[in-house]
């Protein structure tokens, strides 16, 4: 073969080849596939290695070329790993490598130059390196879950299990279909049937059953995987994992009895409180037709101290004192107010049967009332009471009567023994933000009576 034809087919190479000579490994001749994989041009011809692939010198490349200079041995490496500048950018890829020396003299005692053979093996590499950590991921996953591997073959009645599904089913080495079937609960046979069934239009099989233990008694597994078929799309068997789930049984049962007992207690505390709001309804009713009965009692008898009264004073109008007319006027007021009450009480006993409607109560005639029922307590205590003028509000009459007598009756009831209580009732307005957050309105408005009782 002539030089020229030489040369053509040595560019033409489908393998990559470089030749390199002297201790400065100048590139004598290198070919297309060898250029595409160091991701440079024929410019490197005729240049030392070292200049024109700079980052091969801290990879060690041209260690093992000294190497073999030095030896004359050839060097074979595979997946080397490497990073090769190109367009200025590293880039990592992997290469099987033979570095074979050729001698042109018989006899030299060093090479005249080194033949340079590369594989690019990235791909290949890097879908090794993804399949085991695709491994080690599914095992980490399996350990942590302790989950086991299995895969049936029906036709030959044989079971592929490893070390973990053997343990869930309580064997210690490998068993034949017939002695895993034999450890399945026999009421639950229909459900392993009816995932079978099921799996045959979704392809996943996926179900819970109680396996009887020699020993350990009854265990919950789960197995979840796929079928398998031939190429005529028959199912041969299956393939998946099982996990002993007895724990988590264990924990859905007592949760289940807990609720059941708990759901009991309710409903005897439900069927009590039903017959509590029986009693107080019954006693809400009877508290109503009392109040009812007595106000009606009532009413008559105040009537007539109201008439009788009015009578007397008109009668011994002209032989009265100023004193005795004031006694007079005080006792018709008393039985003015407790007519009032009287309807009051009437009044309570239809809240259950008509709805209370809001009305204008003026708080200065009101209070006044108030203090005019609580005269005695007043004078007994040497009270001093200060009223400034307070507004007219909305709102439910009787309930202020009760509020304003309940706070008044508390100042002079609980005031300091000995001391005379000083006690001011003053109102002023406050705009809404400075209301207490804790107090939510009714109504929303601008500006609120707030009224203080010291």
């Amino acid at each position: 073969m002539k030089a020229p034809d030489l040369a053509h087919l040595f560019t033409q190479a489908p393998v990559a080849i470089c030749i390199v000579s002297g201790p400065q490994y100048i590139v004598e001749l290198v070919n297309e596939r060898m250029l595409q994989f160091l991701g440079r041009t024929d410019a490197i011809l005729g240049k030392p290695l070292g200049e024109t692939l700079t980052e091969v010198k801290e990879q060690g490349l041209l260690s093992i070329l000294e190497q073999v200079r030095t030896t004359g041995e050839p060097f074979y490496i595979n997946n080397f790993p490497s990073v090769i500048l190109i367009d200025g950018v590293r880039e990592p890829r992997y290469f099987n490598l033979v570095f074979k020396p050729y001698f042109i003299t018989p006899g030299e005692e060093k090479p005249s130059g080194i033949f340079c053979v590369a594989h690019h093996v990235t791909e290949a590499v890097l879908a090794q390196k993804k399949l085991e950590e695709e491994k080690l991921h599914t095992t980490l996953a399996l350990e942590t879950g302790e989950l086991g591997m299995l895969s049936t073959n029906w036709k030959e009645k044989t079971v592929a299990a490893d070390k973990r599904a053997l343990e869930i089913f309580g064997f210690t080495k490998p068993q034949p279909m017939e002695a895993f079937m034999s450890r399945l609960h026999p009421d639950d046979l229909h459900i392993r049937d009816k995932a079978i069934r099921e799996s045959e239009a979704t392809g996943i099989i996926d179900f819970e059953v109680r396996l009887v233990i020699p020993g350990v008694h009854v265990r919950w597994m789960r197995s979840r995987g796929s079928m398998r078929r031939n190429a005529e799309g028959v199912i041969i068997g299956s393939f998946g994992v099982v996990q002993d789930v007895t724990a988590q049984k264990e924990y859905a049962l007592n949760l289940q009895q807990q609720v059941a007992e708990r759901t009991a207690e309710l409903e005897v505390s439900n069927k009590a409180l039903q017959q509590l709001n029986a009693d107080l309804l019954r006693s809400n009713a009877a508290l109503e037709e009392f109040a009812r009965a007595a106000s009606h009692d009532l009413k008559e008898p105040v009537r007539k101290m109201q008439v009788f009264a009015s009578r007397l004073r008109q009668t011994l109008d002209s032989r009265l004192t100023e004193e005795e007319k004031l006694i007079f006027g005080r006792m018709e007021n008393a039985a003015g107010r407790m007519a009032l009450l009287v309807d009051d009480l009437l009044e309570y006993s239809h809240l259950n049967h008509t709805p209370q409607e809001r009305e204008a109560v003026d708080l200065n005639e009101k209070i006044s009332r108030i203090l005019s029922d609580l005269e005695l307590l007043v004078s007994e205590k040497g009270a001093t009471v200060e009223m400034g003028e307070l507004p007219a509000v909305r709102g439910f009459r009787r309930q202020l009567q009760q509020l304003f007598q309940n706070l008044l009756t508390n100042a002079l009831k609980y005031s300091r023994p000995g001391v005379p209580p000083h006690i001011r009732i003053t109102a002023d307005k406050v705009a809404q933000e400075e209301l207490p957050a804790t107090l939510q309105p009714v109504a929303s408005h601008q500006q609120y009576h707030r009224i203080r009782v010291t």
